[in-house]
């Protein structure tokens, strides 16, 4: 929730809302995804241990490796696994699909006049691929995605960054994200930060900061 100091104190006006991009206007939960697949729990715990839960997610984020350097990697991690590996790799862009609500309202608020920017950690494969598909991402004034940069969220850097390429002032921006750690790396730098749940949790936070819809 916005802190209740900054719902009731805070006066400049709100002119630049930034979104995050996983499980805030797209989705993404591997565990669900691989049950929906019926893969065995056995399965999916090793699976997710070794990508999604392990060492090279972050550097996929980060821009050091691209996709198939990744499947490569963790193929050799865990030999006995290769196909199932491939298999998953090949296709787990497919859970990434709009959350519900969300890109209505990110579209609301640009109609409203708010400036609309993306700020993530995201894959180069896998943002092409998104991009690619939905066009709402493309409708936004400007964007930083992690491995762009080679920088992650919570680094302070990576919101410099945004912050110095498009001229923002913090105090007059909004940063919404679902982990709480990159909400905090945005307020430490000046901007107000909403921690995101759902949809309707979103409105109702936009509303307490005189942002209706």
């Amino acid at each position: 929730m916005v802190k209740k100091a900054i719902a009731e104190e805070y006066k400049v006006p709100i002119k630049n809302i930034v979104f995050d991009i996983g499980n805030v206007l797209i989705k993404y939960n591997p565990l669900e995804f691989m049950r929906e697949r019926h893969y065995e729990e056995e399965l999916i715990e090793k699976l997710d241990k070794l990508i999604f839960s392990g060492t090279h997610w972050p550097e996929l984020d980060r821009g050091i490796i691209n996709n198939t350097e990744a499947t490569e990697l963790f193929c050799r991690e865990a030999l006995e696994l290769k196909e199932e590996i491939i298999k998953l790799m090949g296709s787990w862009f497919e859970m990434l699909t709009p959350v519900e609500k969300t890109p209505e309202i990110m579209e609301r608020l640009r109609e409203k006049g708010y400036k609309i920017y993306l700020l993530s950690n995201y894959h180069r494969d896998a943002f092409k691929y998104i991009e690619n598909k939905y066009p709402f991402l493309k409708q936004v004034h400007g964007r930083v995605v992690s491995y762009e940069i080679n920088i992650l969220k919570p680094e302070e850097k990576i919101y410099s960054t945004l912050i110095e390429k498009y001229r923002l002032n913090p105090c007059e921006t909004l940063f919404i994200d679902d982990t709480l750690s990159n909400v905090q790396g945005a307020e430490a730098l000046g901007m107000i930060g909403i921690p995101f749940t759902n949809a309707d949790m979103l409105l109702s936070q936009l509303y307490k900061l005189d942002i209706k819809l």
